[in-house]
């Protein structure tokens, strides 16, 4: 059994000082999303109707997403619940009670893993700003693309009954950097499917607020290949797929011929057949779009703090980055709130 979703009772600050610029940071966020479709979605997490009253959902998911924006930690989020009045605005909570402590929210967490919400929540999350026209569909394209993240142990210790402490899900990911130099790390690889809402058109700052939006997303241990997970990141419906050469082979041609789309992986050579000129001069051609597929990983590792998991284990992981992925998408939602406001729908009929 869960408490409602209410907002706050005028206690030592009045509704009107809830209204002041400082703390509006947040209402991009809140004015994006119908929020009561998301937590219609995680409405079986607390199936009981009988017990003592648990946090609102919406409160851990909105709770959840402030970890992520603000890269904090479980421990961390808490002690900002307590103390900051945004927090505690955007998440309904009231300002003399009491907030989810970090088991509660490590529990709820754990729940979408169980349940395997956060891939849901992600889609409704683009479905509503696909209506509002802030996610475009007509002539997109689909980059996809992946990232090493560290484990959070990838030491070679062990903890006191002599048992390595290295988390066991996680492996190496070995690959060479531009200079070919190799780099290897322990961990994890992201792999996510990144939109872009035009084929070949000149960018625009107004195409920028609406490219880049996350559409699938996956993690695998950092020795699986990026391209086990090209199916799982096609959209479909994609005007063409851009992708690196780790991508490129004849079943991924065969595959985007198959379903119509325009081949913009690029090409690579092998021992004894090296790259022709041709291929060459369209590899970098190919770079320059399939480079916005790496901004969502920049944002990620620099902004949320995510170059290292926070977590042990993949599937810990992957909701991690699932939310991620939701907060990703609802920032950029919010910011093209705030640059444009909502498009205009075109008329019917």
């Amino acid at each position: 059994m869960q408490k409602p979703f209410s907002t706050q009772p005028e206690l030592f600050i009045t509704s009107a000082d809830l209204e002041h610029a400082s703390l509006q940071g947040l209402d991009g966020a809140e004015a994006i999303l119908d929020w009561v479709k998301l937590e219609q979605i995680m409405a079986k997490i607390y199936a009981s109707k009988t017990g003592r009253p648990s946090y609102p959902l919406l409160t851990l998911l909105r709770a959840s997403l402030l970890g992520i924006w603000y890269r904090l930690s479980d421990a961390e989020l808490v002690q900002s619940l307590f103390r900051d009045l945004l927090f505690r605005k955007f998440c309904h909570l009231e300002l003399g009670g009491d907030v989810p402590d970090a088991t509660t929210i490590g529990r709820f967490r754990a729940r979408l893993m169980e349940l395997g919400l956060w891939e849901v929540l992600l889609g409704e999350v683009n479905r509503q700003l696909e209506a509002k026209h802030i996610i475009m569909t007509e002539g997109r394209i689909n980059i996809i693309d992946a990232t090493p993240v560290e484990a959070a142990q990838s030491g070679y210790g062990k903890d006191a009954n002599d048992e390595p402490t290295r988390d066991k899900d996680a492996g190496w990911h070995v690959k060479a950097d531009s200079r070919g130099n190799i780099k290897s790390t322990y961990g994890y690889s992201v792999h996510t499917g990144v939109d872009e809402p035009s084929h070949g058109l000149q960018k625009t700052n107004h195409c920028r607020a609406v490219d880049g939006f996350i559409h699938r997303q996956t993690v695998t241990p950092g020795n699986a290949h990026d391209s086990t997970e090209r199916d799982t990141l096609l959209l479909g419906d994609e005007e063409a797929l851009y992708a690196d050469a780790a991508y490129s082979s004849q079943a991924t041609r065969e595959k985007l011929e198959q379903f119509g789309i325009d081949d913009q992986v690029q090409r690579k050579g092998y021992r004894g057949h090296p790259l022709s000129k041709a291929d060459l001069v369209r590899n970098k051609e190919i770079a320059v779009i399939r480079s916005g597929g790496e901004r969502p990983f920049a944002t990620y590792k620099s902004r949320y703090g995510l170059a290292r998991t926070r977590l042990m284990g993949l599937a810990k992981n992957l909701t991690l980055f699932g939310l991620a992925a939701i907060a990703h998408n609802i920032a950029k939602g919010a910011k093209f709130l705030a640059l444009y406001g909502l498009p205009n729908p075109e008329p019917t009929g």
